[in-house]
């Protein structure tokens, strides 16, 4: 069995032997009578669509009829519009310029076509009565009267001809109608679905990507750099201790302290950076590593990341969050309290970070929090600030897990 009325009307007279001129048939009648539903519906319609379910509710129905109809001739094609009423009818999304212009143009085409295969199926169904009528009475077509039996099977024939004329005219009717349901309801549906899908799955495999150079970052910082410099501050000691006195040895004592220095420095670098322990141990084991070395009072309570940890992603920006707030208050606001709070609602991970510091932190183009709205943004994530002068401030972020 072919797929839809249109694959059937190619493959030329075998189409007369299947299912297809009955399935356009009824399809037809249908139309027609979900025409004249349309024209009595146009009064709820402008009476009742003042609000956004109503109208929502009234289309539904009818579109919804529609893809029934269409199932008798196309079902492939139902089943995709289908889907889409019902994701429209969930979001309660009001029926686009396209939909309406299809149900315009269904109610008149059906309409006018409904009442022409009724008359033709009436005019088939008479002609191939004819012979049964002459047997036992004489047949009236206009100005003719066909009393003979030979006449009267003539008009059967032609009834037959007829029938099989008006079955491939039912079927470019639904070959039409298919066409122009794939046409308004279906218009450029797939390429932005699939165009949505490319740009989704690029975005995963860039921040992908990012997070998997980060952690080869974080590894060569900490296991080549990090272990040189601690080689290089050993043998520089003993150099200090050889001669401690002379010249070479104040030498390699400066040196020694700046190598200390540069150690100290690239441990905070990895600390705000990527540090083994969120990759390792999750979020909170992080933050309480990062917030041991801030001269601030700062309470951690995360719930929903202790038993379940978050995607990678979302666990290095509520990092790289947290490190900046807390930068932001010791270095600006003159804080002494900081409160971590983060929370799993849903799909939605929600993490704020509230000094009671001076306030006044903003977005400004290239600092800090703006570059961080940046980022969050590329996981669909939002970031707010709110801190008036004289404090708190509040740095808020959501996003989806």
């Amino acid at each position: 069995m072919t797929g839809s009325v249109s694959e059937a009307v190619r493959s030329g007279p075998r189409y007369l032997v299947t299912q297809w001129p009955w399935r356009s048939l009824t399809c037809l009648v249908v139309a027609g009578v979900l025409s004249c539903v349309a024209v009595i519906g146009v009064v709820p319609i402008l009476l009742l669509g003042l609000t956004r379910r109503l109208r929502t509710a009234l289309w539904e129905p009818m579109l919804r009829a529609h893809c029934a109809r269409l199932r008798l001739i196309d079902p492939a094609l139902a089943m995709r519009v289908e889907s889409d009423v019902r994701a429209s009818a969930d979001e309660q999304r009001l029926p686009t310029a396209r939909h309406v212009a299809y149900v315009l143009v269904a109610a008149i085409s059906g309409g006018l076509a409904g009442l022409l295969a009724v008359f033709g199926v009436a005019v088939v169904g008479i002609l191939l009565a004819a012979p049964v009528v002459v047997r036992d009475d004489y047949f009236e077509l206009g100005s003719w009267t066909i009393e003979t039996s030979s006449g009267a099977w003539g008009l059967a024939l032609a009834g037959l001809v007829i029938a099989m004329l008006l079955s491939f005219g039912v079927g470019a009717w639904g070959m039409a109608e298919s066409g122009v349901a794939r046409r308004l309801l279906t218009f450029d549906a797939d390429p932005w679905r699939r165009e949505a899908a490319r740009l989704e799955t690029s975005r995963s495999e860039l921040l992908d990507a990012e997070g998997s150079e980060r952690a080869l970052l974080e590894s060569e910082l900490h296991d080549r750099v990090q272990h040189r410099l601690v080689a290089l501050s050993m043998s520089l000691g003993l150099a200090e201790a050889a001669d401690s006195d002379g010249p070479a040895g104040r030498l390699a004592a400066d040196a020694h302290r700046q190598v200390d220095e540069t150690l100290a420095e690239l441990r905070a670098v990895l600390l705000g950076y990527s540090p083994r322990a969120l990759i390792e141990r999750g979020l909170a084991p992080a933050l309480v590593d990062l917030v041991a070395d801030i001269p601030l009072d700062v309470d951690v309570e995360l719930d929903g990341a202790a038993d379940q940890r978050l995607p990678p992603p979302v666990e290095h920006m509520s990092y790289v969050l947290v490190s900046e707030a807390l930068t932001n208050a010791v270095r600006h606001a003159g804080a002494r309290h900081v409160a971590v709070r983060g929370d799993r609602v849903a799909n939605t991970w929600l993490l704020s970070v509230t000094d009671d510091g001076g306030g006044g932190a903003q977005f400004t183009a290239g600092g800090g929090l703006d570059r961080l709205r940046g980022r969050l943004g590329a996981l669909d994530g939002i970031l707010t600030v709110t801190s008036p002068v004289g404090g708190p401030t509040v740095v808020r972020m959501e996003c989806p897990v």
